[in-house]
């Protein structure tokens, strides 16, 4: 039987399934069968994407893209991982200073299951599973019916806001489209789903081992420790702590550049070194923004000490 290729409009049928499983099968799942229901949820999912592709008589192998991992591809899909995380957690930090409670009541549920089970359990459920399920989904069969679209982009940023849109949360939406945007260039660029899996797992373990080591520390001490994060959140948000993430990320543009550097090496236009020559003007452009996003980190970190002062002085 001739394989054919997905086409844009069948990533409507993907999204209708998705949004069927998400938004109305996980909660049944999860009622029935509690944190292993995430696990089912996940499985679905992955399992919508590969049936709908084989419906759609695609090639799987297309669809569903797996090779060999490269060393540099992979330093360069952590260090890429390491500059867009920063960037989106500099803009949840900021959206949490204005919503404090709805930002912290987004990530709840996660957090819930995180520390309801063992470090690992909660690195499989809350890591592996959605790293491989979600990208197999939304990367794989959602983003294939999208590649073959004139611009590249299109598809990546419309998958990205589909993405953070199913997180269920508007406040988890943009950082997460942040994140959805890296995940589809990495897929588009290197035709490899382990990749974007591989980003994917990384950034969700990391909150998960956080957490562990915060309960290796005395139950009660631990216990305080996180009631007290979470009572601090829910109320205000200190300035200070935002204009620490500003400055954080004003690093983000460059280790965003060499991960895309480092994805390519080797390649045309990415065979001369890391700023050659003819690269000087993104290489000011690169400093530009940082510079940007520096000058407001200084300014919202100026304020925010300033605030302290006045706090302290007598009247």
């Amino acid at each position: 039987m001739e394989k054919r290729h997905l086409r844009p409009w069948m990533a409507v049928l993907f999204v209708l399934a998705f949004a069927l499983d998400i938004f109305v099968v996980s909660g049944f799942l999860g009622l029935w069968f509690g944190v292993w229901g995430t696990l089912l949820h996940e499985l679905l999912l992955a399992l919508l994407a590969v049936l709908l592709a084989a419906l759609f008589r695609a090639d799987l192998r297309r669809v569903f893209p797996f090779k060999w991992p490269r060393a540099s591809k992979v330093a360069g899909t952590l260090i890429l991982w390491l500059g867009t995380f920063l960037a989106a957690m500099a803009v949840t930090m900021l959206v949490s200073y204005f919503f404090p409670q709805e930002v912290l009541g987004a990530g709840q549920g996660v957090q819930d299951i995180v520390v309801s089970v063992p470090v690992l359990l909660a690195l499989f459920l809350v890591a592996l599973t959605p790293a491989v399920c979600e990208e197999m989904a939304f990367r794989g069969g959602f983003l294939g019916c999208l590649r073959g679209m004139k611009s590249k982009w299109a598809g990546i940023l419309i998958v990205a806001v589909v993405f953070g849109a199913f997180h269920g949360s508007v406040w988890r939406m943009i950082p997460t489209a942040i994140l959805g945007v890296a995940l589809g260039y990495l897929l588009v660029e290197t035709d490899n789903l382990f990749y974007s899996m591989l980003f994917h797992f990384v950034n969700n373990a990391v909150p998960v081992l956080l957490l562990g080591l915060l309960s290796l520390m005395p139950v009660q001490e631990s216990t305080g420790d996180i009631e007290a994060v979470q009572t601090a959140m829910s109320s205000h948000l200190p300035l200070f702590t935002v204009a620490v993430y500003m400055l954080y990320a004003c690093g983000a543009p460059f280790l965003i550049y060499i991960g895309r550097y480092l994805i390519h090496r080797g390649q045309p236009g990415y065979d001369r070194g890391l700023f050659p020559r003819e690269k000087r003007k993104t290489l000011l452009a690169l400093l530009g923004i940082s510079a940007y996003i520096l000058v407001i980190g200084v300014v919202m970190f100026l304020a925010s000490f300033g605030a302290i002062m006045r706090g302290l002085m007598p009247y």
